[in-house]
């Protein structure tokens, strides 16, 4: 495995951190580059741990030494997860080349084959090494001495779990860190239906081999927003502010799906759309070149505001 090191010479090195500069989503820092793939953080990542780090060191905190733990384990497992959609991504014939991490999970760049399949294999790829782990990990922490109630625990009450792990030491912490993390992605990513989650990607590939593309675009959508507001209602009942976190940001996700879809369906934007069957990936390939060339056509009669 060769891993090329990020250049932080030339006059460009700003603009690897902030690209353009008008989206704060990608303001992000290259960690490393391997299998093709390059693995940036994002900038308000790297304060959060920071943050998290200044904050564990008073006696009354669990530690920075714990907090450390927990935050890599909280790393490897999002990174793996990404890597398990690029390489299903990959293995049914498209492209895969970065992945991002960024304080509310993992992005990966995946450009897979337009149909639905490749799609769900790139989305389940994720899902799937998290499942592979669980046995593992599980059965890491039974063999370490834990019970059976820190393999099998509630998620709405980690903090019980968390208490007899921490009695365990700092091995013991970490084996715990990874299965708790890796069993909490797992079910959070597939269990809600909802834009950028792999559950609202699941459903939308489905729902495209069963009703056509342009059904599965709406209905994921509708779906997602639903979702959204019954996620962020949990966790401000909960106080729970990651999830409240993460259920504004798919909130907006899919309210931006919405509008993209309502902007290619009007009027002018006359590209066929893929339905039940199609393989836009086999005779028609220009699919994506049309959509492109509608979308300037359209900013040339009514400006760049009809976006």
């Amino acid at each position: 495995m060769k891993f090329d090191e990020p250049s932080w010479t030339g006059p460009s090195r700003w603009s690897r951190i902030l690209g353009e500069g008008e989206n704060p989503l990608l303001w992000s820092l290259p960690i490393y580059r391997a299998w093709g793939i390059s693995v940036r953080i994002h900038v308000i990542f790297v304060a959060i741990i920071l943050v998290k780090m200044i904050l564990s060191i008073p006696e009354n905190t669990l530690g920075p030494g714990f907090v450390a733990l927990a935050l890599i384990a909280l790393f490897v497992l999002v990174l793996l997860h990404e890597y398990g959609h690029c390489f299903a991504c990959r293995r049914v014939g498209g492209e895969a080349d970065e992945i991002l991490l960024w304080p509310l999970g993992g992005l990966a760049s995946c450009l897979p084959p337009n149909r639905w399949q490749a799609h769900l294999v790139t989305v389940v790829g994720g899902p799937a090494v998290n499942l592979l782990l669980v046995p593992v990990l599980g059965g890491a922490v039974l063999a370490m001495g834990g019970s059976w109630d820190l393999v099998v625990f509630n998620p709405f009450d980690f903090g019980s779990a968390g208490s007899e792990a921490l009695a365990g030491g700092y091995g013991f912490w970490f084996v715990w860190s990874l299965h708790a993390t890796n069993a909490v992605l797992l079910g959070f990513n597939v269990l809600v239906p909802m834009y950028p989650l792999d559950g609202g990607r699941i459903l939308h590939a489905v729902l495209w081999g069963r009703r056509g593309k342009l059904a599965a675009d709406r209905i994921s959508v509708a779906v997602g927003l639903v979702s959204a507001v019954l996620l962020g209602t949990v966790g401000l009942l909960t106080g729970e502010t990651l999830i409240f976190g993460i259920a504004i940001f798919g909130g907006f996700v899919c309210y931006q799906e919405q509008r993209r879809q309502r902007f290619l369906e009007e009027p002018g934007a006359d590209w066929p759309i893929p339905e039940v069957g199609d393989d836009p990936s086999g005779p028609d390939d220009g699919v994506e070149e049309e959509e492109i060339d509608a979308i300037l056509a359209k900013i040339s009669r009514e400006g760049i505001k009809s976006l």
